[in-house]
This record gives C-alpha cells, structure tokens and sequence, in this order.
C-alpha cells in the first residue's frame, strides 16, 4: 500500500464485532470476527480506489521544461526596427568620426607606407580598418605605435570572424581586467601578450 494510502487508511475508525452487528438483520454471519477483519479490508481497498483516482497527474520534469521553455519562444523572430537601426548607425558614426580615426591616406602618409601597401595590410589582418558604407576606410591612429599595432594585430589573428567594430570596441573601451583603463592605453612592449589575452577573454576566443 503506498504511504499516503497507508496514512489515511490508519486515521480510519477500525471495523468492530459490535460494527459487525448491524449486518445481523440482513446478512447471516456464522463468523463475526473474519467478516470485520473482511470489511475493515474493503474499506481500505475503496479508500486506495478514492486516493489513487484523485490524485493529480504528475508531469515529467523533462516535458514541463518544454512546456515552459515554448512559452518563452516567440512566434516571430526579433528584427531590429527602423528606429533601432537608425539609432546603431547614428553610434557607428559618431565613432567613426572620431580625431583619432584617420583616413587612408593620412595614416599611409603617417606611416611612411604606399596606400596599396596599407590595403595589403588591412586585407592580411595586420592593420585594422573602420567602414561606414560609402565613406571609405578610417584606420585608429593607435596603430601607429609599435607596440599597439602588434597589440591588434595579435588580436586581429586569433579573433578570425569577429567583426571590425566589435574588436575595436573592445580594444577602445575600458576593461575592468586593466584596472579600468583600455587595452590600446594600458598596453607597453612588455605587456602585448597580457592585454591581448585580456581582449580576448572579452570577445570569448581562446588564444591559440
């Protein structure tokens, strides 16, 4: 008998001879003892029929989740409104435009190097280069510096189908690994390798 059966079962009043009595009129008895213990048997037979029959289905725990996890999925896949879309370009370009973003042709001269030579740089992932559109190509003067350049070269390497943006982002912004300071200020000759690690962490890639 399952243990709440047996819990509501043991509350019940038991069947007494004087119970048994009552039959008396109605039925012969020849053993009155052996038909008490047979009724109090009954009774505990109607009363496991009851509990079992108003017991609540219990769900699988694997079919509730499913069930919860559909009624977390939308019927539509989220697209960014025209306002959404307005407002990220409208970042992007202020970004873009910022002093210390140079164009092409003023970080070639910078650098000493031919504009075909920094086009075969940025397309080999040594140099990291800005697009807005039709604006052409804006190139962070930090790279100018020889150990921030190698800082995002190394990034550029090892962060392979990672967009520009979001590497320069990462790069430009803060990081509370560096003590609150970004990775292109906190980085030295002496410290490429722990900055660029930091970086990485940030954008979820694994140094090879």
């Amino acid at each position: 008998m399952p243990k709440t059966i047996g819990l509501i079962a043991d509350r019940l009043p038991r069947v007494t001879i004087e119970d048994v009595g009552r039959f008396a009129d109605t039925v012969e008895i020849r053993d009155a003892g052996a038909f008490a213990t047979q009724l109090q048997a009954f009774v505990y037979e109607l009363v496991g029929e009851v509990a079992v029959a108003s017991r609540p289905e219990v769900e699988p725990v694997g079919q509730t989740l499913a069930r919860k996890a559909a009624a977390l999925r939308s019927d539509t896949r989220w697209a960014p409104g025209e306002t959404d879309i307005q407002r990220g370009r409208a970042a992007l370009l202020e970004a873009f435009e910022q002093p210390h973003n140079l164009p092409l042709t003023e970080f070639a001269r910078l650098a000493d190097k031919s504009r075909q030579q920094i086009y075969k740089d940025i397309d080999s992932r040594r140099l990291l280069a800005l697009n807005v559109g039709p604006r052409g190509q804006k190139l962070p003067d930090w790279q100018l510096d020889p150990a921030k350049q190698k800082l995002t070269q190394t990034v550029l390497h090892e962060a392979e189908g990672i967009d520009n943006w979001t590497i320069y982002r990462a790069l430009s912004e803060p990081l509370e690994a560096l003590g609150g300071l970004s990775p292109v200020v906190a980085v030295s000759p002496a410290l490429i390798d722990y900055v660029a690690s930091a970086v990485l962490n940030v954008l979820g890639v694994r140094a090879h």
